[in-house]
C-alpha cells in the first residue's frame, strides 16, 4: 500500500467511531483430534437421545459418541407414575416400555464398566422394572460399587433388586435405601459394605411383628459385613433386642443411624453393653428432630471387642 493510501485510511479512521472498525480475528482450523474431543465431551454431558443424534453429524462424531459411552460409569433409571408411565433412562424420556429396556441394553452394551446404579420407581406395576433390572443382572459390563434405591410406594418388595445385589456382591461397597426383604434375599458371605442403608417400607408401613425379625435373621445367617448401618422404619428397631444385637454383632457394625416415627429408648449412660456390642453415644452428633409426624434419631454404635 502506498504512503498516500495509508494517510487516507488514517484520516478516515479518525472521522469514524472506534467501534465502527475492528481488526478481524485470524481464523482457526481445528484438527480432527480437537473436533473428536469436542464431540466426546458434549455426548457425555447430554441425555442419551441427544448423544445418539450426534452420530449422524460426521464420521468423527460417530466414533466420539461411542467412546463417550464406553466411559459411562453410572446408570440412572427412573420410572414415574403419570397418566401414562414415563421411563427416564440416562435423562432421556420414553413412554414405550420396550424402548426403555432397549435403551438400558444399549448403554450396558457400550459401557466398559458400570459401577453405579441409581434407581427410582413410582409405578405399581413392577414388570418393566424387573425386565430392566434383569438386563443389569445379565450384563458382563456391570461391576457395581454403589447401589442407590428410592421408591414412592410402600409394600413393594422387588426380588430383582436382591438379584442385582447378589450378582455384584464382591464389588459393592455402598447400598442405600433398599428394602430389608430385598437385602435378605441378595446378601451372602461375599458382601463387604462400607455403608448399608436399609428400610422396612418394602413390606408395608406397619409390617407384622414377625416379618422384620425374619429378615434380620436371614441377614445375620448370610455372613454379610457392613460397618456403617442406617435403618429407616415406622417403629420396631430396638438395639437391645437379641435378634437385632446378633445382626449388629455378626455384621461387625461400628456406626448405627436410626430414623423412625417412634424412636426406641436408648440408655443415656455412655459405654454401656448391649449383648456383645458396647454402645457409645456421641452427644455432639446425637439429634432428635420432629418435623410434622417424623422423628429422627442419630447415634453412634461402636463395636468394641
Amino acid at each position: 500500500m502506498s504512503t498516500s493510501a495509508l494517510v487516507a485510511k488514517s484520516d478516515l479512521l479518525k472521522q469514524l467511531p472506534s467501534c465502527s472498525y475492528s481488526v478481524p480475528a485470524p481464523s482457526t482450523d481445528l484438527d480432527v483430534f480437537s473436533w473428536s474431543r469436542i464431540f466426546e465431551n458434549v455426548a457425555a454431558s447430554v441425555p442419551l437421545k441427544q448423544a445418539l443424534e450426534f452420530k449422524t453429524l460426521h464420521s468423527e462424531a460417530y466414533y466420539a459418541v461411542n467412546r463417550a459411552f464406553r466411559r459411562v460409569k453410572k446408570l440412572k433409571i427412573e420410572i414415574l407414575s403419570t397418566d401414562e408411565t414415563l421411563y427416564i433412562i440416562q435423562d432421556s424420556c420414553t413412554k414405550n416400555p420396550n424402548v426403555a429396556v432397549e435403551m438400558v441394553r444399549f448403554v450396558l452394551s457400550k459401557a466398559r464398566k458400570v459401577s453405579e446404579l441409581e434407581l427410582y420407581f413410582e409405578d405399581l406395576d413392577l414388570k418393566v422394572l424387573n425386565r430392566i433390572l434383569n438386563e443389569v443382572v445379565e450384563s458382563e459390563n456391570v461391576e457395581l460399587e454403589s447401589l442407590r434405591v428410592k421408591r414412592r410406594n410402600a409394600g413393594q418388595s422387588v426380588t430383582k433388586i436382591g438379584d442385582v445385589i447378589r450378582a455384584n456382591s464382591t464389588t459393592l461397597r455402598e447400598i442405600t435405601r433398599v428394602g430389608i426383604s430385598e437385602a435378605s434375599h441378595g446378601f451372602d458371605d461375599r458382601i463387604r459394605l462400607e455403608r448399608f442403608g436399609c428400610m422396612s417400607f418394602d413390606i408395608g408401613i406397619q409390617a407384622a411383628p414377625h416379618q422384620v425379625p425374619i429378615h434380620m435373621i436371614r441377614i445375620t445367617e448370610s455372613g454379610a459385613k457392613f460397618s456403617n448401618f442406617s435403618y429407616t422404619s415406622f417403629s420396631g428397631f430396638d438395639p437391645s433386642e437379641p435378634i437385632v444385637q446378633n445382626m449388629l454383632d455378626s455384621a461387625e457394625v461400628t456406626t448405627l443411624k436410626l430414623t423412625m416415627m417412634n424412636a426406641p429408648v436408648i440408655a443415656s449412660r455412655p459405654g454401656y453393653m448391649v449383648g456383645k456390642v458396647r454402645i457409645t453415644l456421641n452427644y455432639k452428633n446425637y439429634k432428635l428432630q420432629t418435623a410434622g409426624s417424623s422423628c429422627e434419631t442419630r447415634g453412634t454404635c461402636r463395636n468394641r471387642r
